[in-house]
């Protein structure tokens, strides 16, 4: 039993459980905060891992049972081979964790890469996923947003001197983390990192993801399974668990559009702003954690999602502010 501080100060923890399971010829690790709940699997993004989910733990636990997978390459899964790092493998993984844990209904929540992973599962096997969260991701992604992202991730230092040193590196980086104060900041920041062995702390994944990100293929948009593809609306559409889209609201990778778009077309989506956030919400924002808390029908929300059509809460709470992205 381990124990993980969620990040506002020494009052709060979460305790939680390392696990593995072997699907195929890959070990994956995984970290089980527990709870009796609904079972809820949260997928991580492209350079994180599992516990970029320990912010979330004190919201969901003990009302939900939180599960957060470490994709292949990252944390304490095993790493390679590098062609394998692709969404058919992830897919298979995900499909093969699940089966391992005895897993037949689950809600999933997703970071960026992780959250549009969830919803190609949920549109593969729409009668397993009861509800779906997408923290800033969509459908009909912003390109140029996407470029950036990635170049970022491939400009990540391959050492960090220290936690500090790391710490001032994401808040010239990432939009909206300033906004934390600086023990959230540096438990957000934590998670991504290992003791390297030469010294100081290095970003807890296979080298070559961070590589590989500074590659950007000039076809990275109609190739995505997040394209604009018509056919690809067409099987979101027959989706009907609950959907929750986080959107941060300087994002430039999921345009206020797409997350309106994905609201009309879904009459069982709803959204919601991180106000200050870019791409993606920490899920240490107080307004990521309510909105969590509302769309589980959690103690604590204050009940903006639950019931409502998604035209009537973007009359009341999206409107445009100065600042915000609206592509």
């Amino acid at each position: 039993m381990n124990t993980a501080e969620d990040g506002t100060g020494p009052a709060v923890s979460v305790t939680y459980e390392d696990g593995y399971v072997t699907v195929g010829d890959v070990k994956l690790h995984y970290v089980d905060y527990g709870g009796a709940g609904e079972p809820v699997v949260a997928l991580h993004g492209l350079v994180q891992n599992a516990h970029a989910f320990d912010g979330i733990a004190p919201v969901l636990v003990p009302h939900k049972r939180l599960i957060a997978l470490d994709l292949r390459g990252r944390g304490g899964s095993d790493w390679g081979p590098p062609q394998n790092y692709k969404w058919q493998y992830y897919l298979s993984d995900l499909r093969g964790f699940l089966g391992e844990l005895d897993l037949s209904r689950i809600a999933l929540i997703g970071t960026s890469m992780g959250g549009t992973l969830a919803l190609l599962y949920a549109m593969a096997h729409p009668g397993q996923v009861t509800r779906l969260v997408m923290n800033d991701s969509s459908l009909n992604v912003n390109r140029d947003g996407m470029v950036r992202v990635a170049l970022r991730v491939g400009r990540m230092p391959t050492i960090f001197l220290s936690l500090s040193h790391a710490t001032a590196w994401f808040l010239e980086e990432r939009d909206g983390l300033d906004s934390l104060d600086e023990d959230k900041q540096q438990a957000w920041v934590s998670h991504y990192l290992i003791p390297a062995e030469t010294g100081g702390w290095r970003v807890n994944c296979d080298p070559v993801i961070i590589r590989n990100a500074a590659l950007i293929p000039p076809d990275i948009g109609p190739r995505l399974p997040w394209s604009h593809q018509w056919t690809v609306w067409e099987q979101v559409k027959r989706l009907d668990m609950p959907v929750l889209i986080l959107r941060g609201a300087r994002s430039d990778v999921v345009p206020r559009l797409s997350a309106r778009r994905m609201a009309e077309v879904l009459p069982t989506c709803r959204w919601a702003e991180v106000p200050g956030a870019g791409h993606a919400p920490t899920l240490y924002e107080p307004e990521a954690r309510t909105a969590l808390r509302d769309f589980f029908a959690l103690p604590g929300g204050t009940g903006a999602l639950s019931g409502k059509h998604p035209r009537e809460g973007r009359r009341r709470t999206h409107e445009h502010r100065a600042g915000d992205v609206d592509r």
